[in-house]
Parts: C-alpha cells; structure tokens; sequence
C-alpha cells in the first residue's frame, strides 16, 4: 500500500514545514519544492500515513460517546470532555485550548496537498498520472476544510454565510514567509471548497489504488454532501444519483450484515447454543463465547466495496472502545439490528461507566469513522425525498431507507417505516442517520445542521438532571487552538 511509502516524503515536507500554527502549516519554502521532481514523488504525498481526524470531544458533545469513568466526568478531570457531556456553556474552552489535534493534522494534510495541485503539473511522469494526482489532493483539500469549516465556524446559514466568520483558506502555496492566510468567510469557503470538488471530479479515477485514496463515486458522494449542508437539495439528488451510478460501474456496494448472521447463527445453534442466547442481547451478554462470535468472526475491512474514503478516528483503532450512552443505544432494536449486535458490547466493561452505557467493541470491523461510506449516499436520498412531502417522494425516501434497512436488520424482525407526512419522513431519517452514522464525524455536523435550520433546543437527562443545548450555543462551534490565535490574524469564532 502506497502508505508505507510516503514516509520519506513526508519526512522530506518536515523538513521545511514548521507545525506550530494555522499559517505556519500552510508555508513551504521554493526550497521544499525541489526535493519533488517525479510524479510518482508528489502521488506520494496524497495519501497520508494516518489519516487521524480526533472527533472524541465532539462525539461527547453530540451524546454519542461518553467515558468509561463517570466520577471523571462530573469532577472534570478532563475538563472539555466534562464541558461538552453537560453542555456547560460557563467554562472558557479557548483559554484552555492550546492545541487542537484535527486543527494541526487538517492544515498539515492541507499543506501537503497544495504542494500537490501546484508543483504535480511540471513534474516528470505520465500526463494521466498528473492529472489523477493533481484531483485526489483537490479533493482531499476540499474535505479538510470541510471539516475544518464545520468544526471551526458556525453552522451554515444561507442567509448569513457569507457575513460568518470562517477558518483561514489557502488556495495555493505561498510565495515567501512573509506573506499571511486570510480568515474566509464560511460562504466563501464553502465556494472554494465546490470549486475543488468540481475541477477534480472529471479527473478522479473510477477505482482507486485504495480506500485511503479518492475515486469518482467518492468525489460525486462529497458533492452530494456539501449541497446537503448548503440545503441545495436538488444538486444534492443530482449528485447522490451520480454516486450511485458510479458506484455500479466501480464495484462499491452496500455491505450485507445479514451474511454474516445467515452464516453463524445456524452454526450456533447446531453447537449447542439455543436461540435464546443467539438472538436476545440480554441473553447473549452472558455468553461470552457467543458474543465473542459476533464480535471477532464478522470483518469489514479497510477496502470493503462500502468504503469510499476510508480515515481515522484520533487512532486506528477508533471508536473502539468508547462508551456510547444509553440514549443512543435506546435506538436500536437490538432482537434486530445488526449493527448493534456486531458493535456494541451487551453489557459494560466497567462498572463505573454511567448507567445504561456500554461501549464500542469490535476491531473486525473498519467503522471508518472519519471517512464516508456508500449507505450516506442512500441516507442524503432519503433525507432530501423526505422533505419534498408529496406521497410519491415520500414513496421514494423509504424505498432508499429500506435498501440500506434490508442490509442492516435481521430478516423478518422489523417493520418497514410507513410515514404519512414529510415530518414523520424527516424525523425517521434523522433517526436512521443517528444509527448508522454514529461514531464518525457526522453526529457532530448532523446536530449543528438541524438545529440551526430547525432552531431547535437538545435536552439530556444525567442522573435525573436535565441539561439543555440552545441552537445560538457557543458549544457547537470550536474555539480556534491559541497557538493558531498567536501566529494568526485570526478572529476567534467561540469560546
């Protein structure tokens, strides 16, 4: 794999990129630039030896994770996860945020990537191979801003985005130290980055090398996503349809989880263990040999034909083993879905986690928690059908949900969704999104969306307290990391 040999390249770019704020991760001296003289050498720098995006404090924050210590939690022995599990808007996140460590690995990527657009085209290789490489860093480029952007500054607004502070947008490298970033707008960086995804589009491969590596399905997926955040709904369908009709031509394909419980249920009961113990979570919690089955003998690997970006947590191994909390796991049907049956643990490692929680616990399975899969895909179709309400979009919503339903649940145990209005729809695909999304860096971007376009206010309930999230909170933006604010003429987005 292409990863274990962009080691000296990287090496070769820290040697003259200095990882100390958002500008200094965006400047390469013209000497950086002759250490590249191949196309092989800059196709080299596009896929990153880890692609790590720490989502862990925003997982908190969207309810999705808690921590396998809750006296840790309510005594903020680690303040900002305590702040984001009970939305404690009084504590100064930027006094304490000196660094932040997607903050540093997105502009370090994003460094990487401008060497690429700007240096690949005069290099010395194949003219396909230039352009190939010169889209995968335009797209890459574009989906760490994307994140950044959803990360760093409000939510989007139409009608206030471009009047919304956003991050610092480099479009090309620098041309001397002397010169400095330009904090964009968060309409203006949303513009940039479909201009990236555009321009890259045509020239992506239809197969990639590997999952670590951007292909066509992936580029018109991405598309589909930023017009989701935009509320384009439209372009969004567009563009899911584009995905999906690459998809067929580039062999990516929904994985079917009931396979693998076709496989080793009959095989379980054929040894001895009864049905019970198979198929009630209660039961098969006590069981390790029979949890352990469902938990280590069903892999989802890096380049399953689901995949269409595959990247990090803050580790490899991520999510496992966060603890995910009892709210989340409530929306499961847990006789039936598999995703809960493969993931989740029937009962806690520990005992000291807080009540009802369990956590995250299979290697077998590539959750790709930074990355994009292809079931998001059906999941932007349902949603953006929903909201159109007539009976025949509604028809087309629920057919798309149960597509991906069809390879999540266990034959015969569930009900097919039956909606009678666009808002039964809309709350269903939320629902299904929460489900098949959680853990990866959608329940964080999910939940700013909504509620900024819904003015809705979340509410938690920890040990008979209620908490309350306002859609105007300061949480769901993070404070930009002070060596960032020391270095740069940046304005500082929350606190």
């Amino acid at each position: 794999m292409m990863r274990n040999i962009i080691r000296n390249w990287t090496a070769c770019i820290g040697m003259v990129v200095t990882l100390a704020a958002c500008d200094d991760y965006l400047d390469i001296t013209p000497k950086g630039k002759a250490l590249l003289k191949s196309t092989e050498d800059y196709l080299g720098l596009i896929e990153d030896r880890s692609p790590e995006y720490d989502m862990m404090n925003s997982w908190i924050l969207a309810g999705e994770a808690s921590w396998y210590k809750a006296e840790e939690l309510k005594s903020y022995t680690n303040p900002l996860n305590s702040v984001a599990y009970f939305w404690d808007e009084s504590y100064d996140r930027a006094g304490d945020m000196i660094e932040n460590a997607a903050y540093n690995a997105c502009y370090d990527r994003i460094t990487k990537f401008n060497v690429v657009v700007d240096g690949i085209a005069s290099s010395e290789g194949k003219e396909e191979d230039k352009r190939m490489g010169e889209a995968q860093a335009r797209v890459l480029r574009a989906y760490n801003y994307f994140f950044l952007i959803n990360t760093f500054a409000r939510p989007y607004d139409p009608a206030t985005a471009y009047q919304t502070h956003g991050i610092i947008v480099r479009e090309k490298m620098f041309e001397s130290l002397e010169d400095v970033g330009i904090q964009q707008s968060v309409g203006y960086t949303y513009d940039f980055i479909q201009r990236d995804i555009e321009a890259a589009i045509p020239d992506l491969p239809h197969k990639a090398t590997n999952s670590f590596r951007p292909d066509k399905t992936f580029g018109y997926a991405f598309k589909a996503k930023v017009h989701l955040f935009r509320r384009e709904f439209e372009q969004c369908i567009e563009a899911c349809d584009s995905a999906l009709a690459e998809a067929a031509r580039a062999g990516h394909e929904l994985w079917d989880m009931t396979e693998g419980y076709n496989t080793f249920a009959p095989m379980l009961v054929a040894a001895g263990y009864p049905e019970m113990a198979i198929d009630e979570p209660q039961y098969a919690g006590v069981n390790d040999f029979v949890e352990n089955v469902w938990k280590t003998r069903i892999p989802f690997e890096y380049d399953a034909p689901e995949q269409l970006l595959y990247q990090f947590g803050s580790t490899y191994t991520d999510p496992y083993p966060m603890y995910v909390p009892k709210q989340v796991l409530d929306l499961f049907q847990k006789d039936a879905d598999l995703r809960y049956r493969y993931c989740i643990r029937y009962k806690a490692e520990h005992e000291t986690a807080p009540a009802g929680d369990s956590n995250f616990s299979t290697l077998a399975i590539k959750w790709n928690p930074g990355g994009m899969r292809l079931s998001e895909v059906y999941l932007m179709l349902a949603e953006c059908y929903a909201r159109k309400g007539n009976t025949a979009d509604l028809s087309k919503a629920m057919g798309y949900m149960e597509t991906l339903r069809a390879c999540r649940m266990v034959p015969g145990r569930y009900q097919p969704f039956a909606p009678t209005d666009a808002e039964e729809a809309l709350r269903l695909v939320r629902e299904e999104r929460k489900r098949e999304l959680f853990l990866t860096c959608n329940g964080f971007f999910d939940l700013r969306r909504f509620v900024t376009e819904f003015n809705e206010t979340q509410t938690r309930v920890v040990e008979g307290k209620t908490y309350t999230l306002s859609p105007a909170s300061h949480l769901l933006t993070y404070p930009f990391p002070l060596k960032a604010m020391q270095t740069s003429n940046l304005i500082q987005n929350s606190k």
